[in-house]
């Protein structure tokens, strides 16, 4: 039903093993398979309070938005089994979201930036010069990362300015792409093309497969040391950047919400907080 409904792999394997952990901690309870009727919602509450949802391994108390994905998850699941007649009503329909400060995500400053690409770059071959390109791309579009992987050459349309991209929820989107970018994967194509490589995946391994999402954050990685920066950043960072940056020369949420394709402008006003954040390091630098 998931999948039917367009909702993302990584969105599907959190419900199920939030789902999961549900059911393990029936098991552990002594409640091994019990009937989905058999589920109250004082079942439900106490499962959501207790440590094995509020606290990490580690004993430390786990942050609001991580218990509000498995009051979620087990929102949705519940849900599900009364629209398919398994139950009347669901037990999970007491379990309230909490409203919860969103977290500013770690990004690249401008210098970060330019030391990351200057350093990739600066060293040959085939290997380097792919993951510049798909590194210049995800921060000059802020496509996500599921996005990059998945993109052929049939989806660039250079002479239009725009690239197809699979965008979260199973939709087609074209994104804009600069001037820069344009030439970059016009020359990136033209080497597929003398490989015989003039069809499918954009971006790939050494082997020639598609490259993997593990393979990008890990070759990211590699370059973040590389580069001497210690952040914590994804790939998915880079999109943040590429936000962040767009809001703070523009000062318009919403072009910044078109640009990367969310639904709801609240999703976009991290920015705002990170724009804010920029302005008082450079109030106290003066």
């Amino acid at each position: 039903a998931l999948r039917a409904n367009g909702r993302s792999a990584n969105t599907i394997g959190s419900y199920r093993s939030d789902v999961s952990v549900l059911a393990a901690w029936l098991a552990d309870a002594g409640q091994v398979d019990p009937p989905v009727d058999a589920i109250t919602p004082e079942l439900l509450a106490t499962f959501v309070a207790s440590d094995t949802v509020q606290r990490r391994r580690d004993g430390t108390a786990k942050a609001p938005g991580s218990v509000n994905k498995v009051r979620a998850s087990l929102r949705a699941f519940f849900r599900w089994l009364v629209d398919t007649g398994a139950l009347p009503a669901s037990p999970a329909r007491s379990l309230k979201l909490k409203p919860s400060e969103p977290v500013a995500p770690d990004i690249l400053t401008p210098a970060e930036q330019k030391l990351l690409l200057s350093t990739v770059r600066a060293r040959k071959g085939a290997a380097a010069a792919r993951d510049l390109l798909m590194f210049e791309l995800l921060l000059g579009t802020g496509i996500r990362l599921s996005s990059l992987v998945a993109l052929d050459v049939e989806d660039l349309r250079l002479d239009d300015k725009r690239m197809i991209i699979n965008a979260k929820g199973g939709r087609r989107e074209a994104v804009f792409l600069k001037t820069n970018l344009r030439r970059q994967l016009a020359a990136h194509v033209r080497r597929l093309a003398r490989a015989g490589e003039d069809a499918g995946a954009v971006f790939r391994s050494s082997r020639g497969a598609r490259i993997s999402t593990r393979q990008v954050q890990t070759r990211l990685r590699y370059w973040l040391d590389e580069a001497g920066i210690g952040k914590s950043i994804s790939p998915h960072s880079l999109r943040h950047t590429f936000g962040s940056r767009l809001y703070a020369r523009t000062r318009d949420l919403r072009l910044d919400q078109k640009a990367l394709g969310h639904r709801h402008v609240t999703t976009t006003q991290i920015y705002v907080q990170l724009a804010d954040d920029a302005l008082e390091d450079a109030i106290e630098a003066m």
